[in-house]
C-alpha cells in the first residue's frame, strides 16, 4: 500500500530512495519533510520518494485516487492501515480497479490519556498543514511539467476523517495563501 507521511522515522530526516524506514511513534512533532513511501507488509516500510511515487500511480490501473487522511489517536499499525486496508478491500469488492486508497499519515500523539491525546493532535495537525500544502504544490507541479502524453488523468478525492478535517482544511488554506496564484483571495 502507497502512502504519505510527515511523521517521523527513526532513521532520519534525509529522504533515500529505497531505504527501510521506521516510525517513531514517540516522536509526534510533524516533520517538514514528506515522505513517500510504501508499505510491504505490517511494519515494513520503504521510502521510495516523490518521483517514483507519482509514477507508480500513475501505472497503476486505477480510474481514481482517493487520499485518505485519518482522525486523531491513530497509529499506523493501530488504525490507520488496518481501515485503510478495509476501505480498498470494500472498494475493490464493489468495483476493482476503480478507487486507490493512499493513506495520508500525519504524527498523532502515542501516550495514554484520550482527552490529553486530543489537545496534543490538535497542534500536530495544525503544524502539518504547511508539510501537507507542499505535497499538493509537488502533485501539481509535477502534473505542469509531463508531456502530454505522460499526463495522469485519474480524479484525486480526499477523504478526511474526524480531526483529519483539521489537517485537510489548513492544508488548504496554506496552499492557496503560498503556493496558488491568487494566494490569500479564496475563502475557506
Amino acid at each position: 500500500m502507497l502512502f504519505i507521511t510527515n511523521r517521523s522515522f527513526y532513521e532520519g530526516s534525509k529522504t533515500v530512495i529505497n531505504r527501510k524506514v521506521t516510525f517513531d511513534l514517540n516522536n509526534n512533532a510533524p516533520s517538514n519533510s514528506v515522505y513517500c513511501c510504501i508499505r510491504n507488509s505490517k511494519d515494513d516500510y520503504t521510502e521510495i520518494g516523490s518521483q517514483n511515487f507519482i509514477k507508480t500511480v500513475q501505472k497503476l490501473e486505477y480510474e481514481q485516487i482517493l487520499l485518505f487522511i485519518h482522525g486523531f489517536n491513530s497509529l499506523p499499525e493501530a488504525s490507520i492501515f488496518p481501515n485503510a486496508e478495509l476501505l480498498q478491500l470494500l472498494f475493490d469488492q464493489q468495483k476493482s480497479g476503480s478507487i486507490l486508497l493512499i493513506p495520508i499519515i500525519w504524527p498523532c500523539d502515542n501516550d495514554l490519556g484520550i482527552v490529553k491525546d486530543y489537545w496534543d493532535d490538535e497542534k500536530s495537525a495544525d503544524m502539518s498543514a504547511f508539510s501537507f500544502a507542499r505535497t499538493l504544490g509537488k502533485f501539481t507541479e509535477w502534473s505542469a511539467s509531463q508531456p502530454k502524453e505522460d499526463l495522469c488523468l485519474k480524479r484525486i478525492n480526499i477523504l478526511a476523517h474526524s480531526m483529519g478535517n483539521r489537517v485537510l482544511r489548513e492544508s488548504l488554506k496554506i496552499w492557496n495563501r503560498y503556493d496558488l496564484a491568487r494566494g490569500g483571495s479564496a475563502a475557506f
